[in-house]
């Protein structure tokens, strides 16, 4: 897991963050390679969910793959067995013309 700054036409301060399924593998080596700041550690669901509340970055890297992250965090969520929460139709009264 790793939390950058989103460049490349992102707006300024977008965050992202880069996960991987795998600890070993070809896209692994190559950020390895590219940025010796780089560090791969395995974490669980709920230490993935703090870092999206702490970092609330707006797209998730999974081995390369671009997912929103309020998709992801919603996928976490689920998988910690939080009960998700559904929108709730608001209907407003028509306005009175005459």
């Amino acid at each position: 897991m790793a939390l950058f700054e989103r460049g490349r036409g992102a707006l300024p301060g977008a965050l992202g963050i880069s996960l991987y399924t795998s600890p070993d593998g070809e896209l692994q080596r190559r950020h390895l390679q590219e940025d010796n700041d780089v560090v791969i550690v395995a974490k669980s669901p709920r230490d993935l969910l703090e870092a999206m509340n702490t970092g609330v970055p707006s797209s998730v890297f999974l081995d390369g793959e671009r997912i929103a992250g309020s998709v992801f965090k919603a996928m976490l969520e689920e998988d910690l067995g939080f009960p998700l929460r559904q929108p709730r139709i608001v209907r407003l009264d028509e306005p009175d013309l005459h």
